[in-house]
């Protein structure tokens, strides 16, 4: 995956503070869904489902291994019988994951279904396969699985159910398997990050608008969805139909540098010679750090600053009063 470090990208990474959950009342489940993400192991929330009887076979492969860096609750609904929330996960390389979660409230509350927005995988479709994950192919699939070496071997014993097919992806997602488990995939009307991620990959218009608009949808206008967006769009070189997009989307969140770093990046990929989003950067960043980005992208690109972006920086920066000592 394309990546550029650039001093934008690092200011951001200073100036962001970890995100505080989503709160809107005083919800005894909240606070408990808090506490749970602030131990910074998907582990534990597992732990408070109590439908699915997942082996730890099961459970090792499906939970990112890593830390949670930190997250943010984006969205919270409760009733006496039932709650239902909306989490963003930050880890510690960079990666995001969007998660549903929905269960009972209580002291301890129960996870009734999970639902991984990257991958598609949910948590009640494993219990549909219960009685199959403990039977003798059922364990196979799950000791194929977890050795992740022969990958025609997983598709094989997956025998084309889903639940399987989308376990195997979420082992798989950012690993050199993404490839294969992503062609075993069937078709599904749920929303997910791997078919956006597909859509902008292969320059489908209409497939990435469906899944634009339903992760929208699901997700509301989360600035960290376009910041993903935005990440596709560089890898697969199509910001001519993103840039403006991203730029929009930095405008109505332009407290999140991320998505102004990958705004600008797609902007000089697209229109190499137009200023003008650097002007409105300006609004929350010091010209002189806009320009270092400029200068590190074209760098990066073994390609000079356009002189259109010279001139932008020099009469941009404000003029220094001369010393008293002169």
């Amino acid at each position: 995956m394309f990546r550029w470090c650039s001093t934008l990208s690092l200011l951001a990474a200073l100036l962001v503070l970890p995100l505080a959950a989503h709160s809107d009342d005083n919800s005894n489940t909240l606070s408990q869904l808090r506490a749970d993400l602030s131990q910074g192991q998907l582990g534990v929330l597992l732990q408070r489902q109590d439908i699915v009887p997942l082996p730890a076979s099961t459970i090792k492969p499906w939970v990112q291994a890593q830390p949670i860096d930190r997250f943010a609750i984006t969205g919270f609904n409760e009733s006496d019988s039932r709650f239902a929330a909306r989490v963003r996960l930050h880890f510690p390389d960079g990666a995001i994951s969007f998660l549903r979660l929905e269960g009972a409230p209580a002291n301890p509350y129960t996870l009734t279904d999970w639902y991984d927005y990257s991958s598609g995988m949910r948590l009640t479709a494993l219990l549909e396969e219960g009685r199959w994950l403990q039977s003798e192919a059922g364990k196979a699939f799950l000791e194929a699985l977890g050795e992740s070496q022969n990958q025609a071997r997983v598709a094989n014993l997956a025998q084309g159910r889903p639940a399987a097919l989308k376990l195997w992806l979420t082992q798989c997602l950012g690993k050199p398997c993404e490839r294969i488990a992503v062609e075993h995939q069937l078709e599904s009307e749920q929303p997910m990050v791997w078919l956006l991620r597909r859509a902008i990959a292969s320059g489908g218009m209409d497939q990435y608008r469906q899944q634009h608009d339903a992760l929208l949808t699901a997700l509301g206008d989360d600035p960290y969805l376009w910041w993903l967006e935005g990440q596709y769009a560089l890898e697969y070189q199509q910001c001519a139909w993103l840039a403006s997009p991203l730029r929009e989307a930095w405008l109505r969140h332009q407290e999140v540098l991320v998505l102004a770093d990958v705004a600008l990046q797609c902007t000089l990929n697209h229109t190499p010679e137009k200023t003008a989003f650097g002007t409105a950067l300006t609004r929350q960043l010091p010209v002189a750090t806009i320009m270092d980005s400029v200068t590190a992208f074209f760098a990066a690109h073994n390609r000079s600053v356009p002189e259109n972006w010279r001139r932008w920086g020099q009469t941009s920066l404000p003029l220094i009063p001369p010393s008293d000592q002169e």
